[in-house]
């Protein structure tokens, strides 16, 4: 296996030729990956190896290992995300070739027959983030019974006591004779 991760690679040739490559990418250099982190420190592991399957078709196997510092969207506090993403992807020319592809893995649209292998990697990191990442129940800060009692004390507050927010307002419905 090969440590160094070129930019730009030719994944039909990567296939043919068997190329594996192992190592690790500092989270800091995904900058399509960094908006979404609490924290760029850390690095992910990654595998990429390059063959042709049974069907004789390129295929790309990702695997990917990191701990992702994220904003847990209950409590806001920073939670931490062990990602283990492993996929398979299997290189096409279009969407029509990309439909008829099993379901056991995804198609991989190459442009131009070139493909930043870095991207390979942040794709597979941002897919294992969930789209509300919180901590467990028991494990926020922001208990949900804490939520549920500060609900329940303002809805049963004094109905009479509250203000209405367009009560300044009721006074201007009788203006209309008035108005030229």
């Amino acid at each position: 296996m090969l440590s160094l991760l070129p930019d730009f690679a030719d994944p039909l040739r990567l296939c043919a030729l068997g190329k594996a490559y192992e190592g690790e990418i500092p989270l800091a250099d995904l900058p399509r990956l960094a908006p979404l982190l609490a924290s760029t420190e850390g690095e992910a592991a990654f595998v990429l190896e390059f063959d042709r399957d049974a069907a004789r078709r390129a295929t790309v196997r990702v695997k990917v290992e990191a701990t992702l510092a994220l904003q847990c969207q209950r409590c806001l506090d920073t939670m931490t995300l062990p990602v283990n993403g492993d996929s398979t992807l299997v290189v096409v020319d279009g969407p029509a070739e990309a439909e008829r592809l099993p379901e056991d893995v995804d198609p991989l649209l190459v442009d131009d027959e070139k493909l930043v292998l870095r991207s390979l990697i942040e794709d597979e990191l941002i897919l294992a983030i969930p789209p509300a990442p919180t901590h467990s129940s028991d494990a926020c800060a922001m208990r949900l019974q804490q939520i549920n009692t500060a609900r329940d004390e303002l809805t049963t507050g004094d109905a009479g006591s509250r203000t209405h927010p367009f009560a300044s307002l009721a006074g201007w419905r009788g203006d209309d004779d008035k108005q030229d």
